[in-house]
């Protein structure tokens, strides 16, 4: 008998034997390789590259302490106990990351004090304790500004040099305090200490650069001051705290009117006319200030709508106890949310841009601001509590007309669960730039990101006819919907995190109207004629803001005050109250790129039947978008709902669900 035939009568011979080949070659390998490594010399500190024991590179602190030592013996004084004291990391009183900066300021100086002397603070001292005294009207604690050593006796007339040094490092360091509480310090990390969808990070300014702006201020005080946020809305939210604790004056009120009075509508003559005039600044034809007129009644409509209530521009009981202050009604949860919200103005770029987009969730508002006036204010529909908006900043650089929708992971892990083929969803299938059938593919096994599933252009997609782009890792953008009804939802709450405006096409053309002037496209025409999928890039990027602000405050003061539907504000109090143990954070939903399970990879999604049992069309490339098929962007979840599909348990799709464990 041939060998060949042997081997193949005796298969666990021909495994043996190639095990033992296998071993050899390895072992052939490891015998050089073990011998080479033996004669390699051991490793000595001349020969290992690293220095000789009491001669390794000492750290920066290490090193400037040792210099602080050095100095502090050529010094006498509060000089020299001021060396010494930086010098001994132990007995600094500052933030790790803050020790060397302020160590290698004071080296620089010749440790001569900035703020203090031996007869006490100095004037820039005594400026710059004022506004440490204040921290409370910003949002900031003031027990974490309180200052005892400056406050010392001085039963001699003057500070020994010990005293001398307290007082100095304790200001130094209530100052650094102070400048990263402002810019956002408290909570660093939003994104890991909150939440996912937090994409914030405050921008912190360095303890070196602290100091060396304080130390060269003519006016310490001011200069310590801007390192709060100076935007609009957060002095807004300034002024709304300190009233919420009764720290304005009795005149603040003076435009609020009773609860209870009469009736209020065009033609009504009463003295809360003529106030409600002065409020929403409307001026008056002398002798009409008390008669109720049309831009009275328009003024009136824009504040119900603000408030969630009928808009009819007419004042009864409930606008009555709207603009009767009602809303300033002092309580600890509408301080801590005021607080909050300062917060959350902390983590934003310090300029909006003269000219930017700002998306607020809790308001479910857009409004577009061109050269620091607002010209677009709209509505918006936003992701759920489980597929959240994220709370972000980019730079809108294109838009999209008679978009097509590529679908992101999330709603193609969807789509592939509904037991319905794709194809007859209304989306067509494409790999490495081909068009391919869905029922050909192991889905159980296929990463989604190797996938483009995308629903073409048209009256139905889900984009609707306009896009606007803002590159972000989210995936997330604004644009139109076919399912307008939505907006006429006081709560809207729908989305899988995009952002749906109304009236997107008046958005689309003011942008062209500020980007391009003159030769701005017709975007009402293209989106009736022009060419699918038609991308737009613009000139010079305008910044976009997702913000997330449960409180808002008018021009004219009075706050509005939203729910927290994804308990965003609810973390930061928590956070700010040094409870974090309590804090539930949250990770952004991310969709894995394979649903790779034993049993899902026996099952093929979309084969040649429906969910009733009838014969499914094949698709080519473009499914029909009618009757079904047109509806099916609900069967999507774009709305939340899920409601689009029903079954009797024995589809395809039941089978998925069941096998996946859903």
């Amino acid at each position: 008998m041939a060998p060949s035939l042997r081997i193949a009568r005796r298969p666990q011979h021909f495994l043996h034997m190639i095990t033992v080949i296998a071993l050899s070659l390895v072992g052939a390998a490891f015998v050089p390789w073990r011998a080479h490594a033996e004669d390699l010399p051991v490793a000595t500190p001349e020969t290992s590259g690293q220095p000789p024991a009491g001669t390794q590179n000492e750290t920066p602190n290490a090193q400037i302490g040792n210099a602080l030592e050095t100095l502090s013996a050529t010094l006498s004084g509060a000089p020299a106990a001021l060396c010494a004291k930086l010098a001994d990391k132990n007995a600094s009183p500052f933030e790790a990351q803050d020790r060397a900066a302020v160590a290698a300021f004071y080296q620089a100086r010749q440790c001569s004090p900035l703020w203090v002397d031996e007869q006490g603070p100095t004037r820039a001292a005594t400026l710059v304790m004022a506004e440490l005294a204040h921290a409370q009207d910003w949002g900031l604690k003031a027990s974490d500004f309180d200052l005892s050593a400056v406050k010392q006796p001085m039963p001699l007339g003057s500070w020994n040099p010990d005293e001398t040094v307290a007082a100095e490092l304790e200001i130094t360091a209530a100052v650094l305090r102070y400048a990263h509480q402002a810019e956002g310090g408290r909570i660093p990390e939003p994104t890991k200490q909150l939440s996912g969808y937090l994409d914030r990070t405050p921008v912190i300014t360095d303890a070196a650069t602290v100091l060396a702006r304080m130390a060269g201020a003519a006016k310490p005080d001011e200069t310590l001051r801007a390192f709060q946020p100076s935007h609009d809305q957060f002095l807004k939210l300034k002024a709304l705290l300190a009233r919420l604790r009764g720290g304005t004056p009795d005149d603040a009120k003076r435009f609020d009117i009773p609860r209870r009075g009469a009736m209020l509508e065009i033609g009504v003559s009463d003295p809360d006319v003529a106030t409600l005039k002065q409020r929403f600044k409307i001026a008056s034809a002398q002798g009409s200030e008390q008669v109720f007129d049309d831009a009275l009644a328009a003024a009136i409509k824009n504040f119900q709508a603000s408030k969630s209530l009928h808009a009819d521009g007419i004042v009864g009981s409930a606008t009555r106890a709207k603009l009767s202050g009602e809303d300033l009604a002092s309580s600890p949860e509408k301080i801590a949310a005021v607080i909050a919200n300062m917060e959350e103005w902390r983590w934003m770029p310090r300029s909006l841009g003269d000219t930017h987009v700002l998306v607020n969730i809790p308001s479910f508002s857009i409004v577009l601001t061109e050269s620091n006036k607002p010209v677009f204010n709209e509505r918006v529909v936003v992701g759920t509590p489980s597929t959240q908006t994220p709370i972000f900043s980019k730079d809108m650089t294109k838009i999209v007309l008679r978009p097509r929708w590529n679908l992101p992971n999330s709603i193609k892990a969807t789509a592939l669960r509904t037991g319905r083929s794709v194809e007859r969803q209304g989306y067509v299938v494409m790999r490495n730039g081909r068009v391919i059938d869905s029922s050909r593919v192991n889905w159980g096994r296929a990463k989604l990101s190797e996938y483009t599933i995308y629903q073409p252009a048209g009256d139905d997609n889900a984009l609707g006819l306009v896009k606007l782009l803002f590159p972000n890792k989210h995936s997330v953008y604004l644009h139109d919907t076919p399912s307008r009804s939505l907006f006429n939802a006081r709560v809207r709450l729908f989305s899988h995190g995009c952002m749906r405006v109304r009236n997107p096409q008046q958005l689309a053309q003011l942008v062209f109207n500020i980007d391009r002037g003159n030769q701005t496209p017709n975007v009402g025409h293209l989106v009736d004629k022009g060419p699918m999928d038609n991308q737009f890039d613009l000139n010079k990027p305008i910044p976009v803001h997702v913000g997330y602000f449960t409180v808002w405050v008018a021009d004219d003061g009075t706050p509005q005050f939203f729910e927290d539907y994804y308990g965003h504000q609810k973390r930061i109090t928590l956070a700010l109250a040094d409870k974090w143990k309590d804090i539930d954070v949250t990770q952004e939903h991310v969709t894995p790129e394979a649903l790779d399970t034993s049993s899902a990879k026996r099952i093929r999604i979309g084969g040649r039947r429906d969910e009733d049992g009838n014969s499914e069309r094949r698709y080519r490339g473009y499914a029909s978008r009618h009757g079904e098929e047109g509806r099916s962007r609900d069967e999507m979840g774009l709305t939340g709902s899920g409601s689009g599909y029903y079954s009797g348990g024995n589809t395809v799709g039941d089978m998925v669900r069941r096998a996946l464990g859903f």
